[in-house]
């Protein structure tokens, strides 16, 4: 679940509030309902202290701007998203309209406010619910052995598709598919339940043998078969869902019925199935492919919300400069945004568009008020999408605030200890805040999940030689150079040059293989660790107009510290909007 986030308080005499079934307790930054802990994200606590100090009177729109957002102007659409991520961290049911809309104007708490003294504070919950509830239930992949090699994408993408309707539910928190591979490793992780299965086609029906598992015992709680029609493959996971969902005590049963968009035509589902299983791996032939299948599932439905969806996010990736950008970021971005945008006209439920928005806002648009409130939504939302939160706790990172980047990220680790590419994001939110040694090990975590990942081989050198230890930093440059097919027969070259002509001119040729290949932003960092910080500015005016991925840390970032006096790198920063909004750690 998302934190709560510790923003500043707004009122420097630090009341208690009680309304309905919850007390704002601002000195200790707490909300709790009925006792037990609330997570609320930082705008969403602080719009929240706004409407309790106000004691149920009207606080225009223009208050909100003023004290959250000075100096800064915002889109009347970031308060919406903020009040929406409120609304939704409260929760459903009796309360559900405890905050009132009054159109054109503004808002307002809807029941009584009492301010409270230290001695009238009802008794606290100890603690939250235990780990095991907090992260209740993991998807292992359905074995698809019965399969022709065609079908076998159903094992990863009915999984998944049962995960992300299960992580939407209030009270469920879900691992991802892939987090687990057995019983062992549910253990490990602290879960209560795995939900494991088969998938077979037979003539035009789609059957699944499912079991739920008490992961403490062993013991099966319930096995069952399910069958569909090919034309209902929508409804089967649903139904597999609504069984696993209804069968825990954790679910808050009442009002969360199942009913998953039916596409129109029978074959827009399984394409968006297999395209999903296709955009899980960070490389770019996968990527290709689902960016087909999505579009070939649009065809068949032009009102597939998830389809929109899931294209937005395979346009995200052809932007990446991680991904050496299939397509050109100016086309990409705006094309994402539109696919999220589609999305989430057609269902605004829908974490993966959120996501995306937020995502755009931040590499792109650097609207960092927009990608807060879209990326705090997403995981209101879904709070068991690893995806949201590693996303937003790069955007906290970037924005220096280390302690919220970090819990953000521990979370989306918590969920999946397995993914390497939240590792690598974890170790770089280590390295931003200060802490190398700890981003090292993280790194090194990533790296004995994924032995030959050319990027943990490029993040840990890169922490490397900002800390001086150059001698193992070369020795992981190298390494990478292996990994790269653009760059055949340079490793050898490099250490050739390394032993003949010495470091600096090894650097020089690997700084060059860096430009050619447009990663501007380590060609940046690399002219700073050899001592030339203008070319390091060249580099990075570079990475402004190519607008270039992580541009966001920018202001974060440890090889940059010794330019922050700079005028040409104090323009980067305005040019960002970053100027005055964060400070690197000493």
């Amino acid at each position: 679940m998302v934190k709560i986030w510790h923003g500043q308080g707004i009122n420097n005499a630090m009341l208690t509030y009680a309304f309905g079934p919850f007390v704002l307790d601002p000195a200790e930054r707490r909300l709790a309902r009925a006792g037990r802990p609330l997570a609320v994200p930082r705008k969403a606590w602080q719009i929240l202290l706004l409407l309790a100090e106000a004691g149920g009177r009207l606080v225009p729109h223009e208050t909100f701007r003023t004290k959250l957002w000075p100096n800064v102007v915002v889109e009347d659409r970031t308060l919406t998203v903020h009040m929406s991520t409120l609304r939704k961290a409260l929760g459903t049911g009796p309360t559900a309209d405890i905050i009132e809309t009054v159109a054109g104007a503004g808002y307002r708490l809807a029941v009584p406010v009492r301010a409270l003294s230290k001695a009238d504070l009802p008794p606290r919950t100890a603690g939250g619910p235990p780990m095991a509830d907090a992260r209740l239930l993991a998807v292992r992949t359905f074995s698809t052995a019965d399969l022709a090699e065609a079908d076998t994408y159903l094992g990863v993408g009915i999984a998944d598709a049962v995960t992300t309707v299960l992580g939407t539910l209030p009270g469920l928190t879900v691992s991802p598919v892939g987090a687990v591979e057995d019983l062992a490793g549910a253990r490990t992780l602290g879960l209560a339940h795995m939900l494991e299965g088969a998938v077979r086609r037979e003539a035009d029906k789609l059957h699944v043998s499912a079991r739920l598992i008490a992961v403490a015992s062993g013991r099966t709680e319930w096995s069952e078969r399910f069958e569909q029609s090919q034309m209902e493959g929508a409804a089967l996971q649903d139904a597999i869902a609504t069984r696993v969902a209804t069968s825990l005590p954790q679910w808050l049963a009442t009002d969360h019925g199942l009913h998953s968009y039916r596409p129109r035509a029978t074959e827009a589902y399984f394409l968006q199935l297999e395209a999903r299983a296709h955009l899980k791996p960070f490389t770019r032939l996968p990527l290709l492919k689902a960016l087909t299948l999505f579009e070939q599932a649009l065809v068949l439905d032009p009102d597939y919300a998830e389809a929109h969806a899931g294209l937005g996010s395979a346009y995200l990736r052809m932007a990446s400069t991680a991904m050496l950008r299939p397509l050109q970021v100016d086309e990409a971005m705006p094309m994402a945004r539109r696919a999220a945008e589609r999305a989430l006209a057609l269902d605004e439920n829908l974490a993966e568009a959120w996501a995306v928005l937020g995502r755009v806002k931040m590499e792109y648009d650097w609207d960092w008020e927009g990608a807060e409130a879209d990326l705090a939504h997403a995981i209101a939302l879904n709070p068991s999408s690893v995806e949201a939160l590693a996303t937003f706790g790069q955007f906290l990172s970037a924005m220096g605030r280390h302690d919220e980047a970090i819990e953000a990220m521990e979370q989306a680790r918590g969920l999946d200890p397995r993914r390497v590419e939240t590792l690598q994001h974890l170790g770089i939110a280590y390295w931003m805040a200060g802490e190398a040694d700890r981003a090292l090990e993280v790194v090194q975590e990533s790296l004995a999940l994924a032995t030959d990942s050319v990027r943990g081989q490029y993040g840990r050198m890169m922490i490397l030689d900002q800390l001086g230890r150059h001698d193992e930093a070369m020795a992981e440059r190298l390494s990478t150079l292996r990994g790269l097919s653009v760059a055949q027969g340079l490793a050898e070259h490099v250490e050739m040059l390394l032993r003949s002509k010495g470091w600096r001119e090894a650097m020089h040729v690997w700084i060059g293989l860096l430009e050619r290949t447009n990663r501007w932003e380590g060609a940046a960092m690399q002219w700073m660790a050899v001592g030339e910080p203008e070319r390091a500015l060249d580099a990075l005016e570079h990475c402004l107009k190519a607008r270039t991925t992580y541009l966001c840390f920018t202001a974060q970032n440890p090889y940059f510290r010794g330019l922050h006096g700079e005028p040409r790198f104090q323009h980067i920063l305005a040019t960002l909007k970053l100027d005055g909004r964060t400070i690197a750690p000493t």
